[in-house]
């Protein structure tokens, strides 16, 4: 199992304690890590590769946030209330995983202190986060989303395909293609 970026993103945890709790998955392009219906019973640490978070609509599906390297996966609500998800958690790419189940999480939350403060400030920066994509949604036009996302997100605008992309920032790909083009004139 390869921990080492774990490591990195988890540093008070000993190597010991993540060998315990974490176990290794793959993911080809186009698997599954959660459906919506199912309960989510693990969080997923991406080693490698792409995780889309999306809602499916009566308008067709909607990305609500994608994951890349060295951030945490999963349909937080599912998890913790254990109730049906209602997102898609698809791998756009293949992707490495290390993954700890609820009973693992439960337990290390219980047991560790560095643990339950690396989750109250992963927690934290996801909300500031929502937050901040929320007014943005709410309150700037689709260039603006578009600057911000490019500014606070530069890997989304490079790796993330162009419809999942516009999807986040609640345009149209043609659109968010024009803006692109108009960015790259300046």
């Amino acid at each position: 199992m390869n921990i080492e970026r774990l490591k990195v993103a988890l540093p008070t945890l000993e190597e010991a304690v993540i060998g315990e709790h974490f176990t290794a998955e793959k993911l080809k392009k186009g698997d599954y890590l959660l459906k919506e219906g199912q309960i989510c019973s693990k969080i997923a640490f991406l080693n490698k590769g792409v995780i889309r978070h999306y809602y499916n609509t009566e308008d067709g599906d909607v990305t609500r946030w994608v994951s890349l390297e060295n951030d945490f996966s999963v349909s937080l609500s599912s998890f913790i209330r254990q109730e049906k998800s209602v997102e898609n958690l698809e791998a756009i790419e293949d992707c490495e995983l290390l993954n700890i189940s609820r009973k693992s999480w439960e337990r290390l939350y219980n047991a560790n202190e560095a643990f339950r403060e690396i989750w109250i400030r992963s927690i934290e920066a996801a909300y500031i986060a929502i937050e901040d994509r929320l007014f943005n949604q709410i309150a700037k036009k689709a260039e603006d989303r578009f600057d911000y996302m490019q500014e606070k997100f530069p890997a989304f605008i490079q790796r993330v395909p162009v419809q999942y992309l516009a999807s986040m920032l609640g345009a149209t790909p043609r659109h968010l293609n024009r803006i692109r083009k108009a960015k790259s004139r300046k």
